[in-house]
């Protein structure tokens, strides 16, 4: 009986979910009323009020399901940056981008366009930030940087987010693995250097 009733909850969870992504893609999360979702969804407000408070926590709680399942599986990636390592740095974007193409309505409705959820991008931005710092350990050696750390960092996130955004809006126009190959070879190479453009001091 407690499988049945498992399974009902996991169901309506799930549609709740699914008509609130549609929903956001549709009209914008602002816009969005408890009525609307429960509707789509094919439910009652007072079933909706069983699971979630209220919007927000429905939008918080999904958001930070889906980044924990991101986090777990970018954690599982070592990294380092003594020596730095490209073939890392691909698996991390990779393992990004296979995430993010399991759950793409939900991506694309928390990162593209005017219906984005800023907090969403900041909350995923850190995720990189923390991962990238993971590999940064004084104690291994690493040399003092002829730049900011801090600059450094936020160009790598800036450029980590600008190519998965483009790759969630354009509808995912190349392969994970290829992506993630041409990324890791831009970080380590510097794009002219890796795009076979002569350039001189």
């Amino acid at each position: 009986m407690s499988k049945k009733t498992d399974l009902r909850i996991l169901r309506t969870k799930q549609s709740i979910r699914t008509a609130f992504i549609a929903l956001i893609q549709e009209k914008g999360y602002e816009a969005i009323t408890i009525q609307d979702i429960a509707d789509r969804a094919m439910i009652n407000r007072n079933t909706f009020y069983l699971h979630y408070e209220n919007k927000p926590d429905l939008l918080n709680t999904y958001m930070d399901e889906l980044l924990g399942e991101l986090k777990n599986a970018v954690v599982l990636c070592p990294i380092s940056m003594n020596p730095y390592s490209i073939a890392i740095l691909e698996t991390v974007m990779q393992t990004v981008l296979e995430h993010i193409s399991r759950n793409t309505s939900f991506y694309y409705a928390m990162l593209i366009e005017e219906n984005r959820i800023y907090t969403f991008q900041a909350k995923m931005e850190k995720i990189i930030k923390d991962k990238l710092n993971e590999g940064w350990n004084p104690a291994a050696g690493n040399p003092t940087l002829a730049i900011s750390k801090e600059l450094l960092f936020e160009y790598l996130v800036s450029s980590f987010m600008g190519i998965i955004i483009w790759w969630v809006k354009n509808e995912q126009p190349l392969p994970a693995g290829e992506v993630s190959s041409q990324f890791s070879r831009l970080v380590a190479y510097g794009h002219l250097k890796a795009a076979g453009i002569a350039y001189e001091e």
